[in-house]
């Protein structure tokens, strides 16, 4: 069994072997308060690992070390403090641990005055962020023009238009006066009513409406004119 810590094409291994290692597994449980039940847990997502060990960086040529031996116990603290913000490959050979790490805690000190550095080690399973592209927003022009409503505008045009119905003493001129405040627009109503106007005068045995070069001269009861 060899412990083992590499970071991209650079790695070292640990010299002395730990008596044991220890897993701790963290879950994102949560306890919350409910009014009419107490206490509940809610369950979460299983959390990431932390891999801690114990042991010592010698100093000393021993024969159950498996290191360099041109190697200084300094040195690999240098190496792992270089570390520190670098994200490692934590393997345990014969075992299935082989995983992405972060460093969490170094511990080292120099004790006993031979040399040996003894230290604790905590590494933290690593798992990347997953950023996701940012979709663009396609904005629309902001317009106030509303489209018009052509039933709407229909309907109100149709309202706007009046008529009369000729009766009595009823002449183009009279009901110009009448609609219009004016006799003067009489041939205007005369315009937008000739058929109805000639029809009916054909109607009653006459040739035309007109006399003495007056069109619309003559008008008959019940015909009904448009006022434009």
């Amino acid at each position: 069994m060899e412990y083992w810590l590499k970071c991209g094409e650079d790695s070292i291994q640990l010299p002395i072997r730990p008596a044991s290692y220890q897993i701790t597994q963290e879950n994102s449980h949560q306890t919350v308060n409910v009014q009419t039940r107490g206490d509940v847990t809610i369950l979460g997502k299983k959390g990431l690992k932390t891999f801690s060990f114990e042991s010592f960086f010698p100093a000393h040529d021993y024969p159950f070390a498996d290191y360099p031996k041109d190697r200084k116990p300094w040195e690999y603290v240098k190496k792992i403090l270089g570390w520190q913000d670098k994200n490692l490959q934590f393997i345990i050979t014969g075992t299935k641990i082989n995983k992405p790490v972060i460093i969490q805690t170094f511990v080292f000190s120099e004790e006993d005055g031979t040399g040996d550095i003894k230290y604790s080690l905590a590494l933290k399973e690593y798992r990347p962020p997953k950023y996701t592209k940012p979709v663009k927003a396609v904005l629309e022009p902001v317009t106030d023009k509303k489209k018009p409503e052509k039933n709407n505008t229909r309907t109100d045009s149709k309202k706007k238009k009046k008529t009369h119905v000729v009766k009595g003493k009823d002449t183009l001129q009279s009901i110009a006066k009448k609609y219009y405040g004016s006799g003067s627009y009489a041939d205007k109503i005369y315009k937008a009513n000739k058929t109805a106007i000639e029809k009916a005068a054909k109607k009653h045995g006459l040739k035309s409406s007109s006399k003495g070069g007056v069109k619309g001269w003559w008008l008959f009861d019940g015909t009904k004119l448009v006022i434009p």
